[in-house]
């Protein structure tokens, strides 16, 4: 199945692009997309943005929605499958005052 990636912001710019399509097979969830998105930017600083490698998993402040909706409030990121067509929008958190 073919799903689409956005990226704003500080992402958009370290992937050098503001999306990417990804083939996973049938039943995939968001966890082994954004497994396959850190892989793919394992050698860029997009990479070092998204991911902790000590506690092996996004950090906090990557903000993820999948088809309009907050991936934490359908049970995570290991529970919310994709489908065809699904589009996931990646931005970094920010604070302001």
């Amino acid at each position: 199945m073919r799903v689409t990636v956005k990226y704003y912001g500080v992402i958009k710019e370290l992937a050098g692009t503001s999306w990417e399509e990804y083939d996973l097979p049938q039943g995939s969830s968001l966890k082994d997309l954004m497994n396959l998105i850190v892989d793919k930017h394992r050698g860029d600083g997009l990479y070092d943005k998204l991911w902790d490698k000590k506690e092996n998993e996004l950090k906090p402040l990557v903000m993820v929605v999948v088809d309009g909706e907050d991936p934490i409030e359908r049970g995570g990121y290991n529970m919310v499958k994709l489908k065809e067509g699904s589009k996931v929008e990646l931005t970094m958190a920010f604070a302001g005052g």
